[in-house]
Protein backbone atom coordinates (compact mmCIF):
# COMPACT_ATOMS: atom_id res chain seq x y z
CA UNK A 1 0.00 0.00 0.00
CA UNK A 2 2.96 2.63 1.13
CA UNK A 3 4.42 1.97 -2.20
CA UNK A 4 0.92 1.62 -4.16
CA UNK A 5 0.75 5.34 -2.62
CA UNK A 6 3.66 7.15 -3.23
CA UNK A 7 3.57 5.93 -6.68
CA UNK A 8 0.33 7.74 -7.36
CA UNK A 9 -0.11 12.03 -7.76
CA UNK A 10 0.00 12.13 -4.29
CA UNK A 11 2.92 14.19 -3.45
CA UNK A 12 3.21 12.29 -0.16
CA UNK A 13 4.41 10.06 1.05
CA UNK A 14 7.50 11.42 -1.19
CA UNK A 15 11.68 11.04 -0.43
CA UNK A 16 11.39 11.40 2.93
CA UNK A 17 9.51 8.90 4.43
CA UNK A 18 11.45 6.46 1.74
CA UNK A 19 14.61 7.20 2.80
CA UNK A 20 12.99 6.36 6.32
CA UNK A 21 11.46 3.17 4.85
CA UNK A 22 15.12 2.14 3.70
CA UNK A 23 16.41 2.80 6.74
CA UNK A 24 14.14 0.65 8.47
CA UNK A 25 14.84 -1.95 6.11
CA UNK A 26 18.49 -1.16 7.05
CA UNK A 27 17.86 -2.38 10.84
CA UNK A 28 15.44 -4.75 9.99
CA UNK A 29 18.10 -6.60 7.94
CA UNK A 30 20.56 -6.43 10.58
CA UNK A 31 18.23 -8.29 13.14
CA UNK A 32 17.49 -10.91 10.88
CA UNK A 33 21.09 -11.91 10.83
CA UNK A 34 21.95 -11.31 14.00
CA UNK A 35 18.67 -13.91 14.96
CA UNK A 36 20.01 -16.16 12.48
CA UNK A 37 23.41 -16.16 14.16
CA UNK A 38 21.79 -17.08 17.10
CA UNK A 39 21.72 -20.85 18.08
CA UNK A 40 23.79 -22.19 15.26
CA UNK A 41 27.03 -24.30 15.72
CA UNK A 42 30.14 -22.43 15.52
CA UNK A 43 28.85 -19.21 16.41
CA UNK A 44 28.28 -19.98 20.03
CA UNK A 45 30.70 -16.98 20.96
CA UNK A 46 28.46 -14.59 18.83
CA UNK A 47 25.36 -15.27 20.48
CA UNK A 48 24.94 -12.93 23.17
CA UNK A 49 26.32 -10.10 21.14
CA UNK A 50 23.78 -11.14 18.36
CA UNK A 51 21.14 -11.01 20.96
CA UNK A 52 21.86 -7.16 21.78
CA UNK A 53 22.61 -6.45 18.58
CA UNK A 54 19.22 -7.85 17.05
CA UNK A 55 17.48 -5.91 19.80
CA UNK A 56 19.58 -2.50 18.76
CA UNK A 57 18.49 -2.67 15.43
CA UNK A 58 14.81 -3.47 16.03
CA UNK A 59 14.72 -0.03 18.01
CA UNK A 60 16.82 1.53 15.03
CA UNK A 61 13.87 -0.02 12.68
CA UNK A 62 11.19 1.38 15.01
CA UNK A 63 12.77 4.92 14.92
CA UNK A 64 12.87 4.96 11.38
CA UNK A 65 9.53 3.24 10.85
CA UNK A 66 8.28 6.46 12.78
CA UNK A 67 9.75 8.95 10.40
CA UNK A 68 7.90 7.78 7.65
CA UNK A 69 4.77 9.15 9.42
CA UNK A 70 6.63 12.17 10.99
CA UNK A 71 7.77 12.81 7.50
CA UNK A 72 4.35 13.03 5.97
CA UNK A 73 3.12 14.37 8.95
CA UNK A 74 5.42 17.45 8.27
CA UNK A 75 5.36 18.00 4.47
CA UNK A 76 1.01 18.26 5.22
CA UNK A 77 1.57 20.66 7.81
CA UNK A 78 4.15 22.74 5.29
CA UNK A 79 1.18 22.59 3.03
CA UNK A 80 -1.22 23.41 5.45
CA UNK A 81 0.82 26.51 6.18
CA UNK A 82 0.76 27.28 2.32
CA UNK A 83 -3.19 28.03 2.17
CA UNK A 84 -2.95 30.30 5.58
CA UNK A 85 -4.66 33.71 4.43
CA UNK A 86 -2.13 36.28 4.01
CA UNK A 87 -4.85 39.88 2.83
CA UNK A 88 -3.69 41.60 5.94
CA UNK A 89 -0.03 42.28 7.15
CA UNK A 90 -1.01 40.42 10.01
CA UNK A 91 -2.35 37.68 8.56
CA UNK A 92 1.03 38.12 6.41
CA UNK A 93 3.02 37.64 9.44
CA UNK A 94 1.62 34.81 11.14
CA UNK A 95 1.26 32.79 8.02
CA UNK A 96 5.06 33.52 7.69
CA UNK A 97 6.45 32.74 11.42
CA UNK A 98 4.17 29.43 10.71
CA UNK A 99 6.09 28.70 7.21
CA UNK A 100 9.43 29.07 8.56
CA UNK A 101 7.92 26.46 11.73
CA UNK A 102 6.98 24.06 9.24
CA UNK A 103 10.15 24.24 7.26
CA UNK A 104 11.80 23.86 10.78
CA UNK A 105 9.57 20.58 11.10
CA UNK A 106 9.89 19.33 7.62
CA UNK A 107 13.73 19.69 7.80
CA UNK A 108 14.30 18.51 11.36
CA UNK A 109 12.35 15.17 10.53
CA UNK A 110 15.11 13.43 7.89
CA UNK A 111 17.70 15.18 9.76
CA UNK A 112 17.03 12.87 12.62
CA UNK A 113 16.67 9.83 10.08
CA UNK A 114 20.23 10.83 8.49
CA UNK A 115 21.52 11.37 12.55
CA UNK A 116 20.28 7.32 12.58
CA UNK A 117 22.28 6.14 9.99
CA UNK A 118 25.53 5.77 11.13
CA UNK A 119 24.31 3.82 13.51
CA UNK A 120 21.99 1.85 10.90
CA UNK A 121 25.83 0.94 9.33
CA UNK A 122 27.48 0.41 12.61
CA UNK A 123 24.94 -2.69 12.99
CA UNK A 124 25.40 -3.76 9.39
CA UNK A 125 28.92 -3.42 9.92
CA UNK A 126 28.67 -5.67 13.11
CA UNK A 127 26.34 -8.33 11.81
CA UNK A 128 28.77 -8.83 8.86
CA UNK A 129 31.76 -9.22 11.07
CA UNK A 130 30.45 -11.90 13.47
CA UNK A 131 27.45 -13.00 12.32
CA UNK A 132 26.42 -15.95 10.25
CA UNK A 133 28.35 -16.23 6.99
CA UNK A 134 25.52 -17.73 5.00
CA UNK A 135 23.77 -13.79 5.68
CA UNK A 136 26.81 -11.82 4.57
CA UNK A 137 24.84 -10.59 1.76
CA UNK A 138 22.13 -9.68 4.03
CA UNK A 139 24.43 -7.70 6.17
CA UNK A 140 25.99 -6.05 2.79
CA UNK A 141 22.16 -4.95 1.93
CA UNK A 142 21.43 -3.45 5.50
CA UNK A 143 24.51 -1.31 5.16
CA UNK A 144 23.38 -0.31 1.10
CA UNK A 145 19.87 0.53 3.08
CA UNK A 146 21.35 2.72 5.79
CA UNK A 147 23.62 4.61 3.14
CA UNK A 148 20.19 5.22 0.77
CA UNK A 149 18.24 6.31 3.82
CA UNK A 150 21.02 8.65 4.78
CA UNK A 151 21.53 9.89 0.91
CA UNK A 152 17.60 10.52 1.01
CA UNK A 153 17.33 12.37 4.12
CA UNK A 154 20.56 14.36 3.32
CA UNK A 155 18.44 15.65 -0.15
CA UNK A 156 15.38 16.38 1.75
CA UNK A 157 17.25 18.23 4.61
CA UNK A 158 19.09 20.42 2.26
CA UNK A 159 15.75 21.17 -0.19
CA UNK A 160 13.79 22.46 2.65
CA UNK A 161 16.43 24.59 4.25
CA UNK A 162 16.23 26.95 1.25
CA UNK A 163 13.22 27.60 2.95
CA UNK A 164 14.79 28.63 6.40
CA UNK A 165 15.56 32.61 7.18
CA UNK A 166 17.49 31.35 9.79
CA UNK A 167 20.72 31.91 8.30
CA UNK A 168 23.30 30.28 11.60
CA UNK A 169 19.96 27.37 11.63
CA UNK A 170 21.01 26.54 8.02
CA UNK A 171 24.47 26.77 8.39
CA UNK A 172 24.37 24.91 11.06
CA UNK A 173 22.20 22.27 9.87
CA UNK A 174 23.69 22.17 6.75
CA UNK A 175 27.13 21.36 7.91
CA UNK A 176 26.49 18.97 10.33
CA UNK A 177 24.02 16.89 7.41
CA UNK A 178 27.01 17.23 5.06
CA UNK A 179 29.45 15.40 8.36
CA UNK A 180 26.72 12.52 8.70
CA UNK A 181 26.13 11.70 5.49
CA UNK A 182 30.13 12.12 5.11
CA UNK A 183 30.54 9.49 8.23
CA UNK A 184 27.70 7.09 6.66
CA UNK A 185 29.40 6.81 3.32
CA UNK A 186 32.46 6.22 4.67
CA UNK A 187 31.18 3.00 7.02
CA UNK A 188 28.96 1.88 4.42
CA UNK A 189 31.50 1.39 1.26
CA UNK A 190 34.38 0.30 3.88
Amino acid sequence: DFVDETSSESPAPGGGSVAALAGSLSGALSSMVAWLTVGKKGYEDAFEPMKKLAVEAQQVKDAFLRAIDDDTAAFNAFMATMRMPKKTEEQKSARDAAMQQATRRAIDVPFSVLERCPQAVSLAEKAAARGNENSLSDAAVAASCALCAAEGAYFNVLINLAGMEDEVYQTERQNKAKALLQQTREAALA
